[in-house]
């Protein structure tokens, strides 16, 4: 019997926003390659460091509440410890009690005047702002009986978004979580803020088909892809980074995406590429070289370009041979930034901001209008300018020579372009098919979109693959240690939660909270340093159940990791069915479970009788496994009145008994028969008689 049931793997919602439980958004990691904030415990501080160790910071969603049951506590300290708060950028406060961006930090009771016991600690709580921002301050412990034993450590609260990025037919979803479509073909900057800016490169794709109007525009327009992104680390154009194609003769090389840094050609090895200072500013005492790198992704061709800030920017490629074209999925996680075409929307208005922080308003009533204000004004607004560009162009090339101010065309009646294949377009039953393993819903329903207009199969891939490559993306499985079990019989059941793309940054944190047939268990259980949870249950009734774990995220841990629920486990309990007159005897079948094999009533001690049962209450069925894994159900033929058993979902109307615990009794597809016994004696034949006769003899207990 199949025991995985497939069920959604992640909490309902819309949107990336969905994956944010609002109470659980705090997210601690180092910015070096050091480690030292990693782990279940890496956010105690050591009594003694070296002169510069790593920042660490601390990450919130906007308005998320932050758990005061963790802090920063000191590790191998001899007794007393003194502690101390020194604020900075976007903190205010006391000597003994800073908020940065909403988050509270307060030193132990007594600190900073007097020594407090080494197993106090600092305390995080507060409700993270709902603008996205960065602040810092410094902690520093000391031994209160060794003063040469210290240590200070730079930490940085940062109110963040996981939510921007574009994907397959340039589908936006901002850095505050609207989802838009946006189809124009040309250069723009899709997200600039502190220390970043990303420009992508978006290429129209002809359709023989009109694709369907965007739900939050109402427009119905002709698609492009993204074909190349460049990105601009520390804003200082001191590190330009371009993933482009090498196009030649108007084809894109199939062989592979190009990585340039400042224009010069780079290939990337497993060790990455270190960027360096790329903003020509030190973050605190650090040396330069770490934080800003260009790594390869956990899977797949993509590359993911890391910030000493904290951003990660991740880019997904495939190869279209239809097209003969190159087409990526761009995705930004753990950002601050918030102009731009993945921007934040602007206060009263429908689009994100312009560049130069005006609005263009709601939207419109007119389609013609909102098509002017998304593909001329917003567009034209945010196309990158010759002097801005961060792409590398090859002789006789420029911006302008990727750019067709007339896509998508207004109102359009055919999606063709002249000396271009057009894209077939393909049923919807077979994009929801290839797109069913994707979780997110609106992904979900961008990958059917996409694979439906353009027919490309590869898109649902790619959908996978870039949802999978998210830094907080997780899994979670249950498994019982037996199955079946018999009633009063300890099972375990273990949840274990981990990133389906494994990064070497430590276990996901948090708790689990097991669900049985459909109804929470006890309290939340506490992940261990592994990922693992543990819940163990004696009182199981006879029967088959369905377990699910839910991941609930604390925050805690070395990533902002993401909610996420496992397949049902089914668990069957298997019983014994006695006679409620004599408990000594039990319905069984003799030697063998096989094909019309007689039900009788034997000795409950016989050693060669097969007496444990598998009973359905919701199908009706009374089963047992015989060889080979078949499963045989107590039926009985038409015109007799034998029970005996024959092979599940056979003569499916006579396998059907409901077990009515007023009356003890087994009644069948037909509620005027029941299981009856011959006579209360060892060998005696199951029957199925009329339930008013032998009234004693057709009670039995389910043990």
């Amino acid at each position: 019997m199949n025991k995985k049931i497939p069920s959604t793997s992640i909490a309902a919602g819309i949107g990336w926003l969905s994956f944010w439980p609002p109470l659980l958004a705090l997210l601690l990691y180092s910015n070096t390659s050091g480690g030292e904030c990693l782990g279940p415990t890496g956010h105690d501080m050591p009594i003694s460091c070296i002169a510069s160790p790593p920042d660490c910071s601390y990450a919130a969603m906007p308005g998320s509440a932050i758990p005061p049951t963790e802090g920063i506590g000191v590790q191998n300290a001899s007794g007393n410890v003194f502690w101390a708060l020194a604020p900075s950028t976007g903190c205010s406060g006391t000597a003994s009690s800073l908020t940065c961006l909403g988050m509270v930090v307060t030193l132990p009771p007594g600190a900073p005047d007097a020594s407090v016991p080494q197993t106090q600690k600092v305390t995080l709580g507060g409700t993270a702002q709902n603008a996205l921002g960065e602040s810092q301050f410094t902690l520093t412990v000391t031994d209160a009986s060794d003063g040469a034993k210290t240590c200070s450590r730079i930490y940085r609260p940062r109110v963040i978004t996981n939510t921007g990025g574009g994907w397959g037919d340039p589908h936006i979803t901002t850095v505050d979580g609207v989802h838009y479509d946006f189809q124009s073909a040309g250069e723009f900057v899709a997200l600039r803020g502190k220390g970043l800016e990303i420009q992508t490169r978006q290429t129209p794709v002809a359709t023989t088909s009109i694709p369907g109007a965007n739900p939050y525009t109402g427009i119905a327009s002709c698609v492009s892809i993204y074909t190349a992104v460049a990105v601009d680390v520390g804003q200082s154009r001191r590190c330009r980074v371009s993933y482009q194609p090498n196009i030649i003769n108007g084809i894109h090389d199939s062989s592979g995406m190009q990585l340039r840094v400042n224009d010069n050609l780079k290939t990337l090895g497993p060790e990455g590429i270190n960027l360096g200072d790329c903003s020509g500013i030190r973050i605190s005492n650090r040396e330069p070289q770490f934080g800003n790198r260009i790594v390869k992704s956990p899977a797949g061709d993509g590359i993911e370009i890391h910030t000493v800030s904290g951003t990660r920017v991740i880019i997904t490629p495939a190869y279209w041979d239809a097209q003969k074209k190159w087409y990526l999925n761009v995705n930004v996680y753990e950002t601050t930034a918030t102009q731009g075409i993945f921007g934040q929307i602007a206060e009263g208005s429908w689009l994100p901001a312009l560049p130069n922080g005006t609005s263009l308003g709601p939207k419109p009533e007119s389609l013609h209008q909102r098509y002017i204000d998304l593909y001329k004004k917003f567009a034209d607004a945010w196309r990158v300018t010759k002097d801005g560009s961060l792409f590398y162009y090859a002789p006789g090339t420029s911006s302008a020579t990727f750019t067709l101010r007339s896509w998508p065309r207004k109102s359009p009646r055919s999606c063709a372009i002249a000396g271009e294949p057009s894209a077939q377009p393909v049923e919807e039953q077979v994009a929801k098919r290839h797109c069913s393993a994707i979780v997110d819903e609106n992904m979900k329903a961008d990958c059917i979109f996409d694979v439906s207009v353009t027919g490309h199969l590869g898109f649902a891939q790619t959908y996978l693959r870039t949802e999978q490559l998210n830094p907080g993306f997780t899994e979670t499985k249950v498994k019982d240690d037996k199955d079946p079990s018999k009633p009063g019989e300890s099972v375990t059941f273990t949840a274990t939660v981990a990133p389906p793309l494994p990064r070497g940054e430590g276990s996901p944190a948090g708790t689990v909270q097991f669900i049985l047939d459909g109804g929470k268990v006890g309290n939340p259980v506490a992940l261990d340093s592994n990922g693992r949870a543990a819940w163990s249950t004696s009182s199981l009734r006879a029967g088959r159940h369905l377990v699910v774990a839910q991941y609930i995220p604390s925050g805690w841990g070395g990533r902002l990791f993401l909610a996420s629920s496992s397949p049902e486990e089914s668990h069957m309990v298997l019983t014994s069915i006695k006679s409620k007159t004599n408990s000594s005897l039990c319905m069984g079948v003799k030697h063998k479970v096989s094909e019309g094999a007689n039900v009788q009533l034997y000795n409950c001690s016989d050693t060669d009788v097969h007496k444990d049962w598998n009973i359905t209450t919701s199908e009706g069925r009374i089963c047992q496994t015989g060889d080979k894994g078949a499963v045989y159900c107590i039926d009985f033929r038409a015109g007799a009145v034998d029970a005996i058993v024959t092979q599940e979902a056979a003569w499916k109307n006579n396998q059907k008994w409901l077990y009515d615990p007023q009356d003890q009794k087994f009644h069948g597809h037909d509620p005027r028969m029941c299981l009856d016994i011959e006579r209360q004696s060892p060998n005696s034949q199951v029957k199925v008689t009329k339930c008013e006769d032998w009234k004693q003899f057709q009670k039995w207990e389910i043990q």
